[in-house]
């Protein structure tokens, strides 16, 4: 018998690489990924939660041609910065005093492999015209005390002949994603064209928090259309010597509801269920016991992250000394939406107001509040990704995960407020409060 090529582990599943013969090269985003990445224009890479944002960046550009940088919710403008020329061997403290300035020092010198192999690098990139006293600049200008500004920091990475790339750039704080954003254009002046990714379904995020970014931005929106999905399916297929029955692969692609993140675990599943890498040869998968304990076994997965997200949700309205009331019948008209509403572009403030209104009577004024409020409540109770998120611009709450509506079919959830005898309170607010308008409150 003829050893098989591929294991299940190989081709699905969440910790599979980008090289997976399941990987399908949508619309030939590749190929206009790398395009962008030759424009001289920053490019942003965005959608919901496990599409794919994170592969496409690593196929299109090599990771020695890469500066990563991840965000947390600590982190600010300035850090992102910071961090990315730590990784270039430069020890350096930046102080942000607003959206358009940034000073600081060099702190440390250059004595690091990596900030050794830096140097050489700026000393490569010295023509043979150069004078000895310009060299000698420039040395001053990187290992000395100097003042570093936004063109000093830009000028090393330049240097570094390496791309910056923002990782996660929805756990910053919406402040300091618009600072960030307000660099960007003199970045891209200096030479410095960044690559953003995160969760979020705004088009065009970036100039909406820097108008002068219009045109310097190549959007990428990362959707998944049925056909797409079903091919992903067929490559694994292929790849592990099986075929699934077209019935089955439409009840994969309809539980996926448009998120290949969940295509991928629930055929990762399904294959150990059926035992796929024992088979000894071609093997035909149909639907049945199979995937109705793969469903189960992804919904388990998936329970801790939403069961955490509702309670933390409740535990954050505990602590509000105000508004109580607005987030938890919000949070509830989200859970119950139609499928459709948050697939499609998301639960009308309209709608909502309608809805909540049923149970219980919300000026708009204080929903609204609410509503611009939601992204800092997520950050503050540690849900992250976000689940939900609210578009200002046309007044909607929209889904950012949808493997939330895999869970609501499959994990049977019973919710904080479907309990019996369910009260919630603000018994928290003087022992724990929370408040959303402040960054520096500590936990």
């Amino acid at each position: 018998m003829a050893k098989k090529k591929y294991k299940v582990s190989d081709v699905f599943g969440i910790g599979v690489q980008s090289g997976t013969p399941a990987y399908v090269d949508r619309g030939e985003l590749d190929l206009i990924f790398k395009r962008h990445l030759a424009s001289n224009r920053h490019v942003s890479i965005h959608g919901g939660s496990k599409q794919g944002k994170t592969w496409l960046r690593k196929r299109g550009l090599a990771a020695e041609e890469s500066l990563v940088v991840q965000c947390t919710t600590t982190a600010k403008a300035s850090t992102l910065l910071e961090e990315a020329l730590a990784q270039l061997g430069v020890t350096i403290k930046l102080t942000q005093t607003g959206k358009e300035n940034l000073s600081g020092s060099v702190t440390g010198s250059l004595n690091t492999e990596a900030g050794s192999s830096f140097l050489a690098k700026i000393k490569a990139s010295f023509t043979a015209s150069a004078t000895a006293s310009e060299e000698q600049q420039i040395f001053e200008q990187f290992i000395g005390q100097s003042v570093a500004n936004l063109k000093w920091v830009a000028n090393a990475i330049r240097l570094s002949k390496k791309r910056l790339v923002i990782e996660d750039f929805h756990y910053l704080v919406e402040h300091e994603q618009e600072v960030f954003a307000s660099w960007m254009k003199a970045l891209g002046e200096y030479g410095v064209h960044v690559i953003i990714v995160g969760v979020w379904a705004r088009s065009h995020l970036l100039t909406y928090f820097n108008g002068d970014l219009e045109g310097r931005v190549e959007d990428i929106h990362l959707l998944w259309s049925n056909d797409e999905l079903k091919e992903v399916i067929e490559n694994g297929a292929e790849a592990l010597d099986i075929t699934f029955t077209p019935e089955l692969i439409d009840s994969l692609i309809e539980d996926s509801y448009g998120n290949v993140g969940v295509v991928h675990r629930l055929a990762e599943k399904l294959c150990y269920e059926a035992r796929v890498d024992q088979a000894p040869g071609p093997l035909l998968i149909d639907v049945g016991p199979e995937l109705d304990a793969a469903r189960l076994a992804v919904a388990d997965q998936m329970r801790s992250r939403f069961e955490k997200f509702a309670s933390n949700f409740v535990r954050g309205m505990r602590r509000m000394p105000q508004g109580l009331v607005v987030y938890l019948h919000l949070l509830k008209a989200f859970t119950r939406a139609d499928d459709k509403v948050l697939l499609a572009h998301g639960l009308d403030t309209k709608d909502l107001l309608t809805q909540i209104n049923g149970d219980q009577q919300i000026r708009p004024g204080d929903l609204s509040q609410a509503l611009v409020r939601v992204d800092r409540l997520q950050d503050k109770i540690k849900v992250s990704p976000p689940v939900l998120a609210y578009e200002s611009a046309s007044r909607r709450v929209q889904l950012l995960d949808r493997s939330f509506l895999f869970f609501r079919k499959y994990g049977d959830p019973v919710w904080p407020w479907d309990e019996v005898g369910y009260e919630i309170t603000n018994d928290l607010a003087s022992s724990s409060p929370l408040n959303l308008d402040n960054d520096d409150e500590v936990e």
